[in-house]
């Protein structure tokens, strides 16, 4: 479980993060990691060092949170993978990605930002071929079939692209709960009835906001209820 490299700006603060990381400093590693997310964004190095920082100082949640965020941007990355599954096996819920459909995980084996590619390549092909079939360049029964079976391809490339993008909306509403003691309870309220706890590093759907909580359903479990909003982070980031 090593730390990646980066080569972009703030490339010093990220080699001084490193550099406590290797030296054992493993609180001092996830502050400073943090810090360079907060200044320059989303970053899958960074990320996924900051979860190996957060699993040495044994916070699961965070740890969990830090993966996932990466595997938002690299969702093939074997290390980024290794390291999840890892910390996933002794948090609550285990892997949640084996226990998504054949589907599902063929969704998540490319990026939103690919899938979006993907569309814009597809609808681009599609009119470069009507522009084609249009031209008087394309003579015979045989250029012209051709060309209707690669616009039947790129459309079915297209619609593929769009349903991926559709089945993912929900990922703005996913989220991981960060302490091992967070509790969910039947209302809004420090006082109210604790159901239970759905334990560090569980993923969960968000909902609705009230006061300090918001209403959340517990994936893979019968758990529905409100829980602090300390107690939670969603995975999508915010893209500052």
């Amino acid at each position: 479980m090593g730390i990646l490299s980066v080569s972009a700006s703030g490339a010093d603060e990220f080699g001084a993060a490193n550099e406590k990381f290797a030296a054992g400093d493993y609180a001092g590693a996830a502050e400073a990691y943090e810090k360079i997310l907060q200044s320059e964004g989303p970053s899958v190095a960074v990320l996924y060092n900051l979860g190996n920082s957060y699993q040495r100082l044994e916070k699961s949640g965070l740890a969990i949170l830090a993966y996932e965020r990466a595997r938002l941007f690299a969702p093939r990355d074997a290390d980024v993978a290794a390291n999840l599954a890892m910390v996933r096996k002794g948090a609550a819920g285990g892997d949640a990605a084996s226990q998504l459909s054949w589907f599902h995980q063929f969704l998540l084996y490319f990026s939103r930002h690919e899938w979006a590619c993907v569309i814009a390549g597809a609808a681009l092909s599609l009119g470069a071929l009507a522009l084609f079939a249009g031209s008087r360049s394309l003579k015979g029964r045989g250029g012209r079939q051709v060309c209707v079976a690669m616009a039947s391809v790129a459309g079915l490339v297209l619609s593929l692209g769009v349903v991926a993008l559709h089945a993912r909306r929900v990922e703005a509403d996913l989220g991981i709960v960060l302490s091992p003691d967070a509790a969910l309870r039947l209302s809004p309220f420090d006082r109210a009835e604790a159901i239970g706890s759905p334990g560090a590093g569980r993923r969960v759907v968000i909902g609705q906001q009230s006061g300090d909580y918001r209403f959340v359903e517990v994936e893979g479990a019968p758990m529905r209820g409100w829980l602090a909003v300390a107690d939670l982070a969603p995975i999508l980031p915010e893209v500052k």
